[in-house]
């Protein structure tokens, strides 16, 4: 057993695990339903890069090649990170939330960058840059969302200067 790998993978899916958690918790406490979908959202897709790491492990824990399809694992957002509702109140418990989805995916990005760099196994390497690109993707969304939702707080402060 590569002792390496499986360290990177075991922290992999905790971080994923902590991931899910989060934003479970979020969702559960966001009054807006639509916030609620986004974390949901989010939540299933930690749970999905959860199962593939496990599933890597328990190849790597059986002696076995690491080997993953990495094709449709990512599904598509169903349209939650549309920012429409421009007059919406903003809750602090959503912008809080958003603003550290966004640490959390950046250091989702900065482990899996470093895990990458230093496997030796090609399949295991290839799945990390998906989860770079697929966490990137996450990071997105959150920071366009962040922007979106820290305007609007602003605006309800009376901060704006339009």
């Amino acid at each position: 057993m590569d002792e390496k790998e499986y360290l990177i993978l075991k922290t992999a899916i905790l971080n994923e695990i902590e991931g899910e958690t989060f934003y479970q918790l979020a969702a559960d406490n966001v009054k807006d339903p639509d916030m609620r979908g986004v974390f949901l959202y989010l939540a299933k897709e930690e749970q999905n890069h959860q199962q593939i790491l496990k599933y890597m492990l328990e190849q790597i824990t059986a002696g076995k090649e690491i080997s993953v399809e990495i094709t449709n694992l990512e599904t598509k957002s169903p349209g939650i990170f549309k920012l429409q509702d421009a007059a919406r109140t903003v809750d602090n418990l959503e912008i809080s939330a958003v603003s550290t989805g966004i640490l959390m995916e950046k250091a989702s990005v900065d482990y899996y960058r470093q895990a990458a760099s230093t496997s030796s196994n090609p399949n295991a390497k290839n799945l990390y840059e998906n989860l770079i690109s697929w966490e990137m993707g996450h990071l997105d969304e959150l920071e366009k969302m962040y922007d979106f939702l820290r305007q609007n707080w602003f605006d309800q402060q009376g901060f704006s200067t339009s």
